[in-house]
């Protein structure tokens, strides 16, 4: 799990992207994508969420769902980091999800007009044709 403590949005996304772009794949199981699997990958947002915690990370949902079925203090040391960001981190969560380059460009490129975020490693997520899962 990725600490929050002291770090930036901007910081955050890249340590997301830069292990993504390692674990080479989404993160799913046999109902679909999830926080996190029995393989060890994670989503964007399941990085941030404790992994011992089956139910987060066996949830497949969207984000805001998550919130509403756990509740921001049931989602670890980074909840009140992912309640500050909640905007930020759906459309982060939309350039991992997202099938189609098409969605994953619309979605980064969203983040990068509105919040300045960008990077490197969100860029080669996003330039992926396709992935393994």
């Amino acid at each position: 799990m990725i600490d929050t403590a002291g770090k930036t949005l901007n910081q955050v996304c890249e340590e997301i992207f830069q292990l993504l772009n390692k674990q080479g794949k989404r993160c799913v199981n046999e109902s679909g994508c999830v926080y996190g699997n029995d393989e060890g990958h994670h989503c964007a947002v399941g990085f941030l969420l404790p992994e011992d915690d089956k139910k987060l990370m066996n949830f497949s949902g969207s984000l805001n769902q998550l919130i509403n079925h756990s509740g921001i203090g049931d989602l670890g040391i980074n909840g009140k980091f992912i309640e500050k960001y909640f905007t930020e981190l759906t459309l982060l969560q939309s350039v991992h999800d997202c099938v189609t380059k098409e969605y994953r460009i619309s979605a980064r490129d969203e983040l990068a007009d509105r919040f300045r975020i960008k990077n490197e490693y969100m860029d080669q997520w996003v330039e992926k044709e396709k992935w393994d899962d």
